[in-house]
């Protein structure tokens, strides 16, 4: 045999037992799968909120609570679908511990989620999402307060610079005279006409729901990893769509308005399952990536949300909303990256929306509860 042919089997063999090189693609899939997933599901979160604000614009005029029962009571139907098929633990109302914490839980969700529909009557989808932004900062703060967790100075000084941006949002007159907010047109197609005060009304709304939205995320670190994450989501969804159905049949003047067209009737319904993507893939996403890079991807719903108010209503915030909001998202954004990373034991609690923007604290919280259920 030849020293040709030799080397030739040689390297045949050679190729054959090696595996086969990963594309280009795939590896750059593998690699940011989780932070992908996540971008994914900011964008089903958009789509969410884009939905909502149209079917209160226009000729639709569904109120906020219909638009909750409509949103909240297809993301139970397909979390306790989920849940059951997955033989979640403790289904379908979670340890008796931990009942008290996750109905509590729940009504902060839900008053942080009305006022959220009430204010993007009123403001454009991409100012109302800034004040999501401020969240975080406000659950450290809180935590700080009823739990005993470190509110560090960078924090501090993240949530007053964030207030200053809330207020150059506001821009009240009695503080910056009459501004002429040139980006924003003035009657915009396709939009209800809102007045100064109705606006100035909704950023108040607004603020009240970040309180709401903190306090729900402060009970979800006192629950720590004691309920599965989407035992918490179908309490929040439970409670939002009875109370809102009590709401609407209860106070007079409101009641459930029969969608008039099938367009509208598949908006009601994408509503909810753009609701459960979104937690379905935020979940996957954070169980794959825990790192900084996946939780910088939940700022990315700004750019949807300024895309949605451009594409569907033709409007930009103005530039004084436009530099307020990069203040805010600027300020909070530092002060998730600047929080340690924290190795945290292999366990099989599941991450959700609300705890990611909850930071390293939160995870140390949860050792220090497993640790103590474990002692007890």
């Amino acid at each position: 045999m030849s020293y040709q042919s030799i080397s030739q089997t040689a390297a045949e063999h050679e190729s054959e037992s090696q595996p086969p090189k990963e594309s280009i693609w795939r590896s750059m899939w593998n690699n940011n799968k989780g932070a992908c997933l996540i971008l994914l599901a900011e964008l089903a979160g958009a789509c969410m909120d884009a939905i909502a604000r149209y079917l209160q614009q226009g000729d639709s005029q569904f109120h906020p609570f219909q638009i909750i029962v409509a949103r909240m009571g297809i993301t139970f139907i397909l979390s306790s679908v989920y849940m059951w098929w997955t033989k979640v633990p403790d289904f379908p109302l979670g340890a008796r511990s931990v009942r008290g914490w996750l109905l509590l839980r729940a009504a902060f969700g839900f008053g942080g989620l009305y006022c959220l529909y009430y204010s993007v009557h009123y403001l454009p989808l991409a100012e109302a999402t800034v004040f999501r932004f401020l969240v975080p900062i406000v659950t450290a703060w809180a935590c700080s307060v009823f739990l005993s967790q470190t509110f560090t100075r960078k924090e501090l000084i993240a949530g007053l610079v964030a207030l200053v941006g809330v207020i150059i949002i506001a821009h009240p007159p009695w503080l910056f005279g009459e501004v002429n907010d040139e980006l924003h047109p003035k009657k915009p197609s396709g939009i209800d006409k809102v007045t100064p005060a109705q606006r100035f009304i909704a950023i108040v709304v607004s603020v009240i729901g970040v309180a709401g939205a903190s306090g729900a995320y402060t009970m979800i670190r006192v629950i720590g990893n004691r309920a599965h994450a989407l035992m918490s989501v179908n309490y929040f969804a439970l409670v939002a769509t009875v109370g809102s159905t009590v709401a609407l049949l209860a106070i007079p003047g409101i009641g459930f308005q029969n969608p008039r067209s099938a367009r509208e009737w598949i908006l009601l319904v994408a509503m909810g399952v753009f609701g459960f993507v979104l937690q379905f893939l935020l979940t996957a996403g954070l169980q794959l990536d825990k790192s900084s890079k996946a939780t910088s991807m939940l700022y990315v719903q700004i750019i949807f949300a300024l895309a949605f108010d451009w594409g569907i209503w033709g409007v930009i915030p103005g530039a004084w909303s436009m530099f307020g909001g990069a203040i805010v998202i600027c300020s909070t954004l530092w002060s998730a990256l600047q929080k340690p990373q924290v190795k945290v034991e292999k366990s099989s609690a599941v991450d959700d929306e609300e705890s990611a923007l909850l930071g390293a604290e939160a995870e140390e919280h949860e050792q220090r509860v497993r640790r103590a259920s474990i002692s007890a």
